[in-house]
């Protein structure tokens, strides 16, 4: 077996994060307490870690997406893409120390260790498989670019294992290994544009389907996000706010700011950054489950992708992780059971909230050409919900006869097969593929026809901030081709006193619905919270160019949510921002769409220009 770790956050010395700690990674290589088979890990060793990312960088002509924003809109140099020597702007190359001694026998770790800072890491020591390179070039971590890689397991009968890897990409192995050979699969799917969650659970499918007890654990970090896999060992992680730790087992190491360890269930994906981790189930196999249809049953799959206990996990780390920190949060999907989503649609027709009419004004005189344009065989649609405001693409793309699919994807299985079974009734030509998902965690496309449209509507791009609208342009960038479009709502800077009035309307709509997320906590974590002793609050940011809703404490009160053993003490005036909502300038916001690899082709706006669609291509 092995034992590896990654962390990203703050700048760390790496002795911090390797060697200091009880029990941890260092003491593993000779005492492992975890590890499910073998017992020892003395077969070599490796670091890898990146540098500080410039601010000034050098003009990279024809580079994917430009140059963007480094640290305080400085331009970020070009670092590491899979196979070029060069690579994706703003990813600096990380730095690698092999060895292949046990780590405690190496004389130069710890002066290294010591001295050496980074923000991300990834370390790992090895026990060799039988029959495989003795020499450091078997020492994970592997590299590629930007990407770092290890390999925790072992593929039985790995030298016959079917890859799909051509002669030329099995002669330049780094090394005679089953994780290299895996590392070679893994890699090749990165550089044709795969998300890396999407690159793992891919490999894993393939591998296990023809080695069942192969055990595959991965660890794959850019420096910026972390994607990891538990297969057939453990796999742990902790978080604080502002940095993550993803590893083998726990280290000992206390302190209240380190977070918890908590581990993740065998057959499992974990995507970390900074700002949280998710955890989601893996299937040996793609199922689509047919669902009944009078017109036509087989024109109708459901595909759900979510675990078992996806809520309630994701709920319990959103309200912990949110609720604790400065300033409180809440996440503002938790808006949306049924009684809140009654009340956004009450929302919609208020004469306050112009959003949904002014973007719908845009699709009844541009979806004829969004449809020319595009050519589109798939319509894929991120947050689809009842998909209402679709029919008028669906009605522009199947009477232009280009369209063969539609494939919404939400994680209200219930909206999708209300929206869905209507759909087929009312497109007898048309094949709809549901999924249930969370596009935050990536966007799992496969066998689409192409071209594809990806439609993102109703500015819901507007409740990320600026750096996780960065990540998720990049994951649309990397899940889409050269021939596909991303179709995006935007609303557009305005008049403060009416962006004010459309998030607190003179009826108290949106008071009811900003207050449903109590109501919500109270009835799944059973918390205690009285809804009338907070005040509905929205304001306009004007430094961020963001309408913000808060829930304000009315006067100073404790409130007890016993699911998560959580005490809240609250002071009178204390906010919970709950929900914000990002207006955009054509300017700026075409330029971090090209940051992020895509170039805006089109650009529509209602009458009144209070919004704006785009039709954007990947670069």
């Amino acid at each position: 077996m092995c034992r590896h770790l990654a962390y990203l956050g703050p700048p760390v010395p790496l002795a911090r994060l390797l060697v200091e700690p009880p029990r941890g990674l260092y003491e593993q290589s000779w005492q492992p307490r975890r590890q499910r088979h073998g017992t020892v890990n003395v077969d070599g060793f490796g670091v890898g870690w990146y540098p500080p990312e410039p601010t000034i960088a050098l003009p990279s002509p024809g580079a994917p997406g430009g140059t963007p924003a480094g640290p305080h809109g400085a331009p970020a140099a070009r670092a590491g893409r899979p196979g070029d020597g060069a690579g994706d702007p703003g990813f600096p190359l990380p730095a690698r120390y092999r060895r292949a001694l046990p780590v405690w026998a190496d004389p130069n770790l710890a002066d290294l260790a010591r001295t050496i800072a980074s923000g991300a890491v990834l370390a790992a020591v090895r026990s060799a498989t039988e029959g495989t390179t003795p020499d450091e070039s078997a020492a994970a971590p592997f590299r590629d670019g930007r990407w770092l890689f290890s390999h925790n397991g072992a593929v039985p009968d790995w030298t016959r294992l079917p890859t799909g890897l051509g002669p030329a990409e099995l002669l330049a192995l780094e090394a005679h290994s089953d994780s290299a050979l895996l590392w070679a699969m893994v890699a090749g799917r990165l550089r044709r544009g795969e998300p890396p969650g999407g690159a793992l659970a891919a490999v894993i499918r393939e591998v296990a389907a023809a080695r069942p007890s192969a055990r595959l654990n991965f660890l794959l970090t850019d420096g910026r996000t972390i994607a990891a896999s538990a297969w057939g060992d453990t796999l742990w992680y902790r978080l604080r706010p502002g940095a993550v730790v993803v590893a083998s087992e726990p280290d000992d190491a206390v302190g209240e700011s380190l977070g918890e360890w908590r581990e993740v269930p065998d057959r499992s994906l974990l995507l970390a950054t900074t700002d949280g981790v998710r955890v989601i189930a893996l299937r040996p196999e793609r199922k689509d489950t047919p669902l009944m249809n009078a017109e036509n049953p087989s024109r109708f799959t459901l595909d759900d992708r979510l675990p078992a206990d996806y809520f309630t996990t994701t709920l319990h780390a959103d309200v912990t992780g949110g609720l604790t920190a400065v300033p409180r949060t809440l996440p503002p999907k938790w808006f949306y059971d049924k009684r809140g989503s009654d009340l956004f649609e009450q929302i919609t027709k208020l004469p306050e909230y112009y959003p949904t009419r002014a973007e719908q004004e845009i699709l009844v005189r541009r979806a004829p050409e969004i449809a020319e344009a595009t050519g589109a065989a798939t319509l894929i649609e991120l947050g689809s919900g009842s998909s209402r405001k679709t029919r008028l693409l669906l009605d522009a793309l199947t009477a232009g006869g280009t369209l063969r699919r539609y494939a919404p994807l939400d994680v209200s299985a219930s909206a999708l097969e209300e929206a869905g079974r209507a759909i087929c009734a009312d497109y007898p030509g048309l094949t709809v593929s549901a999924t249930v998902a969370d596009f935050e965690s990536g966007i799992p496309l496969s066998d689409e026809p192409g071209p594809r449209l990806l439609a993102f509507l109703g500015s819901t791009i507007g409740n990320f901030d600026r750096p996780q609208r960065a990540a998720f342009y990049r994951t649309l960038a990397h899940s889409l081709s050269s021939d596909d479009m991303l179709l995006l709502g935007a609303d557009l800077v305005k008049d403060p006193a009416v962006l004010v009035r459309a998030y607190d309307d003179a009826a108290g709509v949106t008071a009811e619905f900003d207050k449903n997320v109590l109501h919500v906590l109270n009835r799944e974590l059973g918390a205690n919270f009285v809804p009338d002793a907070f005040e509905h609050v929205a304001v306009w940011n004007t430094e961020q160019e963001r309408i913000e809703m808060h829930l304000r404490s009315r006067t100073a009160q404790t409130v007890k949510i016993p699911d998560l053993d959580l005490s809240l003490d609250l002071a009178a005036g204390e906010d919970i921002r709950t929900e914000l909502s990002c207006k955009f300038r054509r300017d700026s916001l075409t330029a971090e769409l090209h940051d992020g690899g895509f170039t805006v082709r089109h650009w529509w706006t209602d009458p009144a220009d209070r919004f704006a669609l785009l039709l954007a291509v990947p670069n």
